[in-house]
């Protein structure tokens, strides 16, 4: 599963570079991301040492809705 999240990111990336597209997916039983978000966040220079995690994660979210949620008429 890591591993096409990996893939999902960086091809949405190419169009949304400051956007991690797997913010959305949380790991199971938690209300959080996986490490293997984290990891791949500072992979792309993304999310950098002494950032909070979980501030990142919610903004990263609320990225995610904004670029790809539902607008209500």
């Amino acid at each position: 599963m890591g591993y096409l999240l990996g893939r999902v990111v960086d091809e949405d990336r190419k169009l949304n570079p400051s956007l991690m597209i797997s913010s959305l997916v949380i790991y199971l039983k938690a209300n959080d991301a996986g490490s293997g978000f984290y990891v791949k966040a500072r992979e792309v220079g993304l999310f950098k040492d002494g950032m909070d995690k979980d501030e990142f994660w919610i903004r990263q979210v609320k990225a995610a809705h904004e670029r790809y949620g539902r607008t209500h008429a």
